[in-house]
């Protein structure tokens, strides 16, 4: 439904667009982030510093004090509970608001003495306000109460959004249907309406969620069973023996697992889940290299050109006979290798999302091995696995979810855990710095560079200023050190609105050391292995999930040097400063999962939009056991029915749009 039901001003509209708010729809799925009781506590009972509601006439006439810098104190009495009580009011100097004898409803905290500092304050009578009142969480320029009021404008359309929840369900759960629960959540006069509609729309995530991930994996897995690859393990074992190192015991374990799947008769759907530098990667080109004894063909899919080119040079090193195959090369190259790869000369190749061009074909696909999986959606994984019969399937994941997430999250999908770390690498040292600069520790950065010869990322959450959480740009932190440095270290910028062949000119420069500083996006999440980058300073800490925190740090733990991660931020939230704090105390992926689920939520970890799943707002994977599994029966029975036709349209379109996300 579109806004212009709702007859918004343009300001209004523009406001929305702003917080992604496109439709109607949008609007109502947009849910306030907590409840605030207001409620009259008789004045008797009032204690110094707590926060009160009252009515009252104004009993003087108002005066403003002028403070400095344009503030102001806005000062008079009014009559309430047969008290005269003194009204403070900051930076609201408007005396012909505060005329003798109008009735006002006034908010804020009591100072004792017959005090009150009023924070905010209205004309309507309090017996119409007090209960639940939502809180948004809003953009700069729009207030609570014009939030309140295109909601309250956009719920006369409620009753036209469907339930996708089906109808016998929602009468087994007792649930409410769809149009009652957007009511009820933007809405609640009692704390119970508000828990009904939490329960409801909290399963309806979840079944959704469900829906979704089967579905996908129904498709991914149409022929379960396969024909065995025959290989010889002794092969494989020499084939390890040349490594210049030794196998952790949580790498064999892995390639144990890996080898029986592609040995059986089951198709492999596997994840090997395991911190940024754990080895998962060499699991990957031992299966591989199990295809390859087999005489099928493999295809390694890897999110990023330039990590593409990093596998097929150490696939080469390792004695794999591998093709790259990426959109940058010459058309008369690429058609040589369709060509190979269609008449079977070509058994490896690794490459980037060109792999799920449909012009590419395969005489005899084995297997498919995809390198952080939730970088690529539910339908270009499937198009790939298209290409060949009952192919497996090895995904890798730098995101380790807890394990007792994972049945919900993954379903079927069998997991290996890699927990320990290769010999000699060395956790990074990560410090909390309550600042918004660099200043306390620019010292430290450039005796690194200069002295000791390191190079630095700088990572910032936003491309582009944005006033509206107080975010600085990788632009303008960018063009800020160039001026405060000038030429004494070589500094560069990496975005994700730069072409691919900007971006793997920039990483090559800096793998090269032809740059010292790299100013960049978490487009360097998924990057190349630079051993010499051991120093990171992150800008507004407080706003990224303690994961990709974590897989960021990573990043400079590559090498030989003991790796510093510098967290940055001036949040006043005590949350977000216990988790940032946190950071310092764990060094281990799972350990990190774990408790950024708990503290944050399963909605911020999952890479939705990466995957395409839909993700969650209400549900909390720890708390909500019980749901869960009834969503995991439910969602089979109705994708077995294949009836439900609003939530089987919304499982097609989420498959559909689950795009490839860089």
């Amino acid at each position: 439904m579109d806004l212009k039901l709702l007859k918004l001003t343009p300001r209004r509209k523009q406001l929305l667009e702003k917080m992604s708010i496109f439709s109607v729809e949008d609007l109502l799925k947009t849910y306030p982030m907590r409840y605030e009781t207001i409620e009259t506590i008789p004045y008797k009972d009032w204690q110094p510093s707590m926060h009160v509601c009252f009515e009252g006439l104004i009993s003087s006439v108002c005066r403003v004090i002028r403070l400095q810098k344009n503030r102001s104190m806005t000062k008079f009495s009014v009559i309430s509970w047969d008290e005269e009580l003194e009204i403070t009011i900051f930076n609201r100097p408007w005396t012909n608001q505060f005329t003798f004898g109008k009735k006002i409803s006034l908010f804020g905290v009591y100072q004792g003495n017959n005090k009150v500092v009023v924070s905010t304050y209205n004309f309507k009578p309090l017996k119409e306000q007090i209960g639940l009142k939502p809180v948004y969480s809003l953009i700069e320029g729009l207030k609570q109460n014009d939030m309140i009021t295109m909601v309250s404008n956009a719920l006369e359309f409620v009753d036209q959004m469907e339930s996708l929840v089906p109808l016998r369900l929602q009468e087994k759960y007792r649930l409410l249907n769809y149009p009652q629960a957007l009511r009820w959540i933007h809405q609640p006069k009692t704390q119970n309406e508000l828990n009904q509609a939490v329960r409801t729309l909290k399963y309806q995530e979840f079944l959704c969620f469900q829906c979704v991930m089967q579905a996908s994996q129904a498709n991914t897995k149409e022929h379960v069973h396969k024909q065995e690859k025959v290989f010889d393990g002794n092969m494989i074992q020499t084939w390890i023996q040349q490594f210049p190192y030794t196998l952790t015991s949580d790498q064999q374990t892995s390639i144990e697992a890996v080898l029986n799947d592609m040995k059986s008769s089951k198709i492999m759907f596997r994840l090997v889940q395991g911190d940024v530098g754990c080895g998962k990667t060499i699991v990957a080109m031992t299966a591989i290299y199990a295809c390859y004894l087999s005489n099928h063909q493999a295809a390694f899919l890897v999110p990023t050109e330039i990590l593409a080119r990093q596998h097929y040079e150490n696939m080469q090193k390792l004695g794999l006979e591998t093709c790259l195959y990426v959109s940058s090369l010459p058309t008369k190259e690429k058609q040589q290798i369709l060509t190979d790869l269609s008449n079977g000369k070509i058994k490896i190749v690794v490459g980037t999302h060109a792999l799920f061009q449909e012009q590419v074909e395969f005489k005899d696909l084995g297997l498919v091995v995809t390198d952080e999986q939730q970088r690529f959606g539910v339908k270009q994984r499937r198009s790939l696995l298209e290409k060949g019969k009952s192919v497996d399937f090895l995904m890798m994941s730098a995101t380790p979810i807890p394990r007792t997430y994972a049945h919900f999250i993954y379903g079927d999908l069998d997991i290996s855990n890699i927990h320990t770390m290769p010999a000699g690498r060395k956790p990074v040292i990560t410090k909390y710095i309550p600042s918004k600069s660099m200043a306390s520790i620019l010292k430290d950065i450039l005796d690194g560079i200069q002295i000791e010869k390191r190079q630095c990322y700088v990572v910032c959450p936003s491309i582009e200023d944005n006033e509206d959480t107080n975010l600085r740009s990788v632009t303008s932190i960018y063009q800020g050190m160039k001026s405060t440095l000038k030429n004494s270290v070589a500094i560069s910028l990496l975005h994700g609105k730069m072409s691919s062949e900007e971006k793997e000119e920039i990483m090559n420069d800096f793998a090269n050391h032809k740059i010292d500083i790299l100013v960049s996006t978490t487009v360097i999440e998924v990057g190349i292995d630079v051993k010499n980058a051991t120093l990171m300073v992150i800008y507004d800490a407080h706003r990224f999930g303690l994961s990709t925190l974590h897989q960021l740090r990573g990043r400079v733990a590559r090498g030989e040097k003991q790796g510093y991660c510098y967290l940055l931020s001036n949040t006043k939230d005590p949350n977000a400063i216990q988790r940032l704090k946190k950071m310092e105390e764990l060094s281990d992926g799972f350990q990190v999962s774990e408790y950024d689920f708990h503290m944050r939520g399963p909605g911020d970890m999952l890479g939705v939009r990466q995957s395409g799943l839909p993700g969650f707002v209400f549900g909390d994977l720890q708390k909500d056991k019980a749901m869960m599994e009834a969503c995991i029966k439910d969602a089979k029975e109705i994708l077995n029915r294949n009836d439900d036709k609003p939530l089987l349209e919304f499982v097609d379109k989420a498959l559909e749009n689950a795009q490839y996300f860089d």
